[in-house]
């Protein structure tokens, strides 16, 4: 499939802003997605120190774990402007409530992502290699009509096809075959740019519908 555009081509280390943190306060409240939760949650900004945020979630949520390295987004409103944030999380600092800090790795007005028709997500990916029986957990973190970008600790061969699927929520997922086209080492971890190789209508069309909600409204 042509037209693969997930963003720039330097990886999750590779950090650019395109807005200032300095737009985010402390004590305002900011929006956050995590992969093993499908609703928004609210956290209030305690410290902004670029590119650390120190967050408190405003109210405990079951059955979330957050863990170091997870990678999380944030939505931040700030004269009638929406910034999207794609975030690591370094540390937990306490449980009740959750205090945690995080380092951004990049920040981009939602307005200009839904011109590139790319976006920042953390949704849970399998990906399922041949000869590997069991698939491989990994979190995807930004995605286009075109293609995705998955993060995971497994060392994948560029260029090789493999199966993917997405929950995009509760009862929607996405299924694909992906061809790894871009690969970046993190410390432990890799990051995967798949370019979509082979989908069926359905999930072609359930992969349109979920970007569009970015594109057009608030996923």
């Amino acid at each position: 499939m042509a037209g693969y555009n997930l963003d720039d081509k330097t990886g999750l280390l590779g950090v650019f802003t395109k807005a200032s943190l300095k737009v985010i306060k402390v004590s305002s409240d900011i929006d956050m997605k995590h992969y093993n939760v499908y609703n928004d949650l609210v956290a209030t900004v305690e410290s902004v120190s670029d590119p650390i945020i120190k967050l408190t979630l405003k109210e405990n949520v079951k059955d979330l774990i957050l863990a170091p390295r997870d990678i999380i987004v944030l939505s931040y409103n700030s004269s009638n402007e929406v910034y999207l944030l794609s975030a690591s999380i370094v540390s937990i600092d306490d449980d009740e409530p959750i205090q945690f800090t995080v380092s951004i790795l990049k920040i981009e007005k939602l307005k200009d992502l839904r011109k590139a028709e790319r976006f920042f997500i953390s949704k849970a990916a399998h990906v399922k290699v041949q000869g590997i029986l069991d698939p491989i957990f990994g979190i995807a973190t930004n995605i286009s009509v075109s293609g995705v970008k998955i993060v995971c600790n497994i060392n994948l061969i560029l260029d090789d096809v493999m199966e993917i699927t997405i929950a995009l929520d509760k009862n929607e997922k996405v299924v694909f075959r992906g061809k790894i086209v871009r690969k970046n080492k993190i410390m432990d971890l890799y990051e995967y740019g798949f370019e979509i190789y082979e989908i069926s209508e359905v999930n072609r069309r359930n992969l349109h519908h979920y970007v569009n909600k970015f594109k057009f409204g608030n996923p």
